[in-house]
């Protein structure tokens, strides 16, 4: 059961990087830059690995250096495999499809496909809570203009997939405050009654 979230915002793009911990057991998702800091904040835990919610440069920048300082398994979406090699020397050391479910001592999540912002970008579930990336975000949504971006996925992936989980689920995104899933379907200014 997940204790504790720590929020970092790193580099240029405000990007969030998570420590997410239970008891001393921690998992980092996306370490877009300033790996010093990330480094300090998960001082005195174990780190079990390191995920990404897509290949984009400012989510996966700080990799190769965590990689190098920790050694943790590299976790990252199998659909983005190609777009994460092009800023990334690190090897995944597992590549994730839909439905993998992953269990790094007390902390587990279910691996939860959701492309539109990239072709393989995935959000983690655990019970309460949504690490979303840049699927969704507090009052707005990834943007779909870049290279492998389909607004047609990713509209579908909110409804389909985000926006059937719990209301109350507490939902972290890749770049401003959290939010719930409730209050996206209530107030986000890209859906409407019609969409949800």
């Amino acid at each position: 059961m997940i204790r504790e979230v720590k929020r970092l915002v790193v580099g240029p793009l405000a990007t969030n990087c998570y420590v997410v911990a239970a008891g001393d057991a921690a998992v980092v998702i996306d370490p877009g830059a300033q790996v010093r800091s990330v480094m300090k904040a998960v001082e005195g835990l174990d780190v079990l690995a390191l995920m990404v919610t897509h290949g984009h440069s400012d989510h996966v920048g700080g990799v190769d250096d965590f990689v190098a300082e920790t050694s943790v398994p590299f976790l990252a979406p199998a659909a983005d495999a190609a777009l994460i090699s092009k800023h990334v020397s690190a090897e995944p050391t597992r590549l994730l499809s839909d439905g993998d479910r992953l269990e790094f001592g007390p902390l587990n999540f279910d691996v939860m496909a959701t492309p539109g912002h990239t072709p393989g970008s995935c959000c983690y579930y655990a019970p309460g809570i949504l690490f979303s990336g840049d699927t969704l975000f507090a009052g707005g949504v990834g943007r779909t203009d870049l290279p492998g971006g389909s607004s047609d996925a990713l509209f579908e992936a909110i409804r389909e997939r985000i926006f059937a989980l719990p209301d109350d689920t507490v939902v972290y995104p890749g770049h401003g405050e959290l939010t719930t899933v409730a209050r996206e379907k209530e107030t986000n200014p890209f859906f409407g009654s019609a969409w949800v």
